[in-house]
């Protein structure tokens, strides 16, 4: 211990010594060279001066601010900021954050802020920065493609492939084919000026009708609860075969746009196949190898990730070059990538975080200051929109529905297949960028697809609701109280957990308390990831994760054990869902705030000084924006008012084997606990006290079991009893009573069970 401190005086000091020498020798230079400093610099004390100091500082903060990386920054900051917000006020109306971030672009733009503030809107975008936001914006497309390549599983489409290909290019064709028509009818009203030419316009116009937007699909897909499920995987895996396709006829369009007629780019086709083979038939063969072998390390060393950046630039300027759009090259790299899930939840880490959150926005903006929705300002004009939604969504809805009832899929699932088809978001954004880009969609037709996108996809959820109701979809299938077998006679159990150590313990706890003799319940496990942007590979991975302690632990206590796994942000209400479809408990944990985990006791910490210092509202809404909230809401009151079942919620103090059980009694009504008590002290060979907390709860000896013993009564429970225990049973009732009167005893209970017993007839 002494020579700590020697060594630490001796650090301090050397310290000081180092303060002296560096003041001295300041001071030494600066009195030595006084003739070489200007007078007006050394008059500190003047008004004047201050005064001219600081117009200097803000003329400098002004040149600053108007140089090329200010105004991008100041750009980007602002930029970020909408599109996080209108993301968020979208997500709340239930549509995909991506289409709120769109509407941002288109608000940053002419439309509304070069509207309503001119000169705001010119000081902020001037016409001389933007091109340093299109080329970010094209950057992050790259990156952004790659990433959607790597969300499309070739091996899930193969299995799928027939059904797919009939579905997606049925998808494709119908709309495209009805699409034709209204292209030479609008084309002489919009080739106003003679330059506009008619096949590659005809051909956008084309496209546009027929793209899905897979990474938006895949989102409302799991906000849906149906990535796992037949219907999820078809459509996800049509969706697919329908980028592939659609990426591949966009490749062609671009190559004739830019040929001039069919004939010149003939050569481009050829060595686009070229291309392909190359990709398809050595690079792809190659990163299998390399999954293979990457797949049992944790890690994907650097040397690999540059590696693959390298591939990516090689490959987007191979196409960019065969006139094909660098983007194309992005994406089937992306599609070439080991299927392994693991090698691709690796790398797409690394990639997509930054190109939706960062790179992607700057991309919505630069669409947005091309596209004037005031350009749709006749009766006309707001006909033709009609007119291309109408097109659009009977082209995918009514193509899709007739090929789902050609390959057997039956009414219901064509109509929510063609619902889910009709998708657009931003792969039509990007598409329609590429025809401005090329000078084939004049800028009021630009202006009506970009709208057209949006409406489109907005319908999707709506449209979902619309067959969910028509088809009764989900019935709630609410059971008889009367009929339950109750929790002791085999009765379900729904398990909604966390963290994945977090799913093992509570099946502890279930065995536990439940378990009589050979009669256990019938556990389901469920998980849920509250972000409707995951990746589908990260999904399947996660899930994967998620549930292995708990399965572990289920073979291990040998009980029968049910997984299903959610995406959604609404994770009360999807569990109160699940619960109405017949359970007799649920078990949860009791979240950050009744956690013992000393990283969940710093942030409860924090969080508590933080409101003392600057009160309640700073704080909520700093959370909300950091998306805390959820994981900090206290959902106990929420599942016990609206669940249909028993609700025990449980919170971790070192739970192991119980030796010690304690069981507080406040009302008649607590004795509903009673027999989970004396079945958890049974399981674990332990021995059970009661502590009343009402002299009126005193109970007779004769209505005491043999190794039940009753404490003598204190109206709140003395730290020092209860920590001469290692498990608690109370009742919801009774825990929210000793938690309004005494917060202070939740440092001190052992590892407890809250409990919320609903009165069927065989739970006693």
């Amino acid at each position: 211990m002494s020579s700590d401190r020697n060594t630490a005086l001796k650090s301090y000091l050397f310290y000081i010594f180092l303060l002296i020498l560096f003041a001295g020798g300041l001071w030494a230079t600066l009195h030595f060279g006084a003739d070489y400093i200007p007078h007006s610099e050394t008059v500190l004390g003047s008004g004047r001066f201050l005064n001219e100091s600081f117009n200097q500082f803000m003329d400098g903060v002004s040149h600053h601010m108007s140089s090329t990386i200010g105004l991008l920054l100041l750009q980007i900051l602002v930029i970020l900021a909408v599109a996080r917000l209108m993301g968020w006020l979208f997500t709340k109306m239930r549509q995909p954050s991506v289409i709120g971030e769109i509407v941002a672009g288109i608000l940053l733009g002419p439309t509304l802020l070069g509207t309503l503030w001119p000169e705001g809107f010119n000081f902020l975008f001037p016409a001389q920065s933007l091109a340093s936001i299109e080329l970010l914006s094209q950057f992050g497309l790259i990156l952004f493609m790659f990433a959607v390549g790597m969300e499309l599983s070739l091996n899930d489409i193969k299995t799928q492939f027939t059904d797919s290909l009939v579905l997606s290019h049925a998808g494709i064709f119908i709309p495209f084919l009805l699409s034709l028509p209204l292209s030479y009818f609008i084309y002489p009203h919009v080739n106003m000026e003679g330059t506009l030419p008619f096949i590659p316009f005809t051909l956008f116009v084309g496209i546009a009708m027929s793209i899905t937007a897979f990474p938006v699909l895949a989102r409302i897909i799991s906000e849906q609860g149906l990535s796992g499920k037949p219907l999820g995987k078809l459509a996800l895996s049509t969706a697919a075969m329908g980028d592939i396709s659609a990426w591949l006829f966009l490749a062609a369009i671009m190559a004739i746009t830019q040929n001039g007629n069919i004939l010149s780019s003939v050569y481009n086709l050829i060595f686009l196949l070229a291309y392909l083979g190359v990709m398809f038939g050595l690079i792809r063969p190659l990163f299998k190898i390399m999954g293979k072998i990457y797949d049992n390390t944790e890690v994907v060393n650097r040397t690999m990730v540059g590696f693959i950046f390298i591939l990516l630039i090689i490959s987007s300027y191979a196409t960019e070059l065969l006139s094909m759009h660098a983007l194309f090259g992005a994406f089937i790299m992306g599609l070439v990538m080991p299927e392994d899930d693991k090698f691709r939840h690796i790398i797409t880490q690394k990639v997509e975080d930054v190109s939706l959150m960062l790179f992607l926005p700057l991309f919505f903006v630069s669409s947005g200051l091309h596209t004037h929705l005031g350009l749709i300002d006749s009766a006309w004009m707001w006909a033709l929109l009609a007119l291309f939604v109408f097109v659009a969504v009977s082209g995918k809805v009514g193509g899709t529905y007739i090929a789902g009832l050609a390959t057997g899929h039956g009414s219901r699932q064509s109509l929510y297949l063609g619902a889910f088809m009709n998708t657009r978001g931003l792969m039509e954004l990007v598409v329609l960028s590429i025809g401005l880009q090329l000078g084939v969609l004049p800028a009021p037709i630009y202006a009506v697809l970009v709208l057209m996108t949006i409406i489109t996809t907005v319908m999707t959820q709506p449209l979902v609701s619309l067959i969910n109701s028509l088809y009764k979809r989900r019935e709630k299938k609410y059971r008889d109280p009367k009929a339950r077998k109750g929790i002791y006679e085999n009765g379900r159990v729904l398990l909604s957990f966390g963290r994945p150590e977090s799913g093992a313990m509570l099946l502890q706890l279930v065995d536990r308390l439940l378990r009589r003799g050979e009669r256990v319940p019938d556990v389901t496990a469920l998980h849920i990831t509250p972000d409707v942007d995951i990746n589908p590979h990260h999904a399947e991975t996660i899930s994967n994760q998620s549930f292995q302690p708990v399965r572990r632990e289920s073979k291990r206590l040998n009980i029968p054990l049910t997984t299903q796994y959610e995406i959604s942000t609404q994770i009360e209400r999807l569990v109160v869902e699940n619960l109405e479809k017949g359970y007799d408990m649920l078990v949860v944990g009791g979240g950050i705030k009744l956690s013992a985990r000393s990283s969940d006791l710093a942030a409860t910490s924090y969080r508590r000084t933080m409101r003392r210092r600057l009160g309640n509202l700073p704080v909520a809404t700093g959370e909300a924006l950091f998306a805390m909230s959820n994981m900090l809401r206290d959902k106990m009151d929420f599942f016990v008012k609206n669940s249909p079942c028993s609700v025990a919620v449980f919170v971790d103090r070192d739970f192991g084997q119980p030796q010690n059980v304690l069981m507080l009694v406040s009302a008649r009504a607590d004795m509903n606990i009673l027999p989970y008590a004396r079945t958890m002290a049974q399981n674990c060979n332990a021995s059970l006290s009661l502590l009343p907390t009402n002299d009126d709860m005193v109970i007779t000896p004769d209505k005491l079991r043999a190794g039940e013993m009753q404490l003598s009564p204190e109206r709140l429970p003395k730290p020092e009893t209860l920590a001469s225990y290692d498990f608690m049973l109370v009742s919801y009732d009774h825990w929210k009573r000793l938690m309004h009167e005494c917060p202070d005893l939740l440092m001190a209970i052992p590892s407890t069970v809250i409990l919320n017993i609903r009165n069927y007839k065989n739970d006693l």
